[in-house]
């Protein structure tokens, strides 16, 4: 990946400044609520398909769904593993489902895999990844849906980590995609220590954002948000996040955004900034050593 300067120092002060992220939120929340004192249905906010899930992490779907509902999607669809259907049924009551052949992996497998690219077309947006598992089954789907499925694809967690060995397919992508990674997947995907990536995360999110084509979310402390032109670090958010299901519920929450009629950079700003936001006053109401992603679930219905 070629290094491209697109910002000196002064640019990125300018980027990173606090009113930036915080007044994309404030638009963003603006633009959704007009919306809903309307003439409107469910159809008017879209429909957000998650292909995530697997055995033992049937979790990481809920946590994507509950989200997604939460922060406004019209319809959220999960397409799951038939074995973790019962127990995510029993918790996502307003979600509709796709339950598919679990594989001997615990996943969804690839024999579906029409399947899965059909119902996803139906879909406004689509997160893939959130529990997904790495196998060859799952490599597979997301290599697939990736180089054919038409609609924005929000991919996190295990969905970046299949692509990490074909990541290239990226490049042959025309509708918008965005991605997820903390700095570990990160370092996956530029096969890079993640100390390189630390030390330089403007930088490297915005080469590797404008050579790929895509919108990037290099999470962390100062989440970086980036479509290869615009730039945006996070100001909110503390030590509650540090826990497993918070990157289930932001990529819920952009993709719930994203089917809202909101574009990828603006949706990523204002998930990130919404995301910590919730965090955040979860910490003045509980030790932070509580809080779960649930919580920060919670929170956001009082911040939109």
């Amino acid at each position: 990946m070629k290094i491209v300067n697109l910002f000196n120092q002064s640019e990125f002060d300018e980027y990173n400044s606090e009113t930036l992220a915080e007044s994309i939120f404030e638009s963003v929340i603006d633009e959704i609520n007009e919306k809903r004192s309307g003439d409107c249905n469910k159809g008017t906010f879209g429909t957000l398909a998650c292909v995530c899930g697997s055995y033992g992490m049937a979790g990481a779907a809920m946590l994507c769904g509950s989200a997604a509902m939460t922060c406004g999607a019209g319809i959220v669809k999960m397409i799951l593993p038939d074995k973790i259907y019962p127990i995510a049924a029993s918790n996502l009551w307003e979600s509709v489902f796709v339950p598919l052949e679990t594989s001997e992996d615990g996943t969804l497998s690839f024999s579906d895999f029409e399947r899965i690219l059909d119902e996803i077309q139906k879909c406004t947006a689509v997160v893939i990844g959130c529990g997904l598992k790495v196998t060859n089954d799952t490599e597979k789907i997301v290599s697939g849906l990736l180089r054919n499925c038409k609609k924005p694809v929000i991919l996190d967690a295990d969905g970046i980590n299949c692509l990490s060995k074909h990541i290239d397919i990226l490049k042959e992508r025309t509708a918008p995609t965005v991605l997820t990674p903390h700095p570990g997947e990160m370092s996956r995907l530029l096969n890079a220590p993640v100390s390189k990536i630390q030390s330089s995360r403007e930088q490297t999110a915005l080469e590797f954002a404008e050579y790929y084509g895509c919108t990037l979310v290099l999470k962390g402390v100062g989440t970086v948000v980036t479509d290869g032109e615009r730039l945006s670090v996070n100001p909110t958010g503390n030590g509650c996040l540090a826990k497993g299901g918070s990157g289930d519920v932001l990529a819920g929450i952009i993709g719930a955004l994203i089917c809202q009629g909101i574009d990828c950079y603006k949706a990523a700003v204002a998930g990130a900034y919404l995301h910590g936001y919730a965090a955040n006053e979860c910490s003045d109401e509980y030790s932070m050593s509580c809080v779960s992603a649930r919580d920060i679930i919670e929170a956001i219905k009082f911040l939109m």
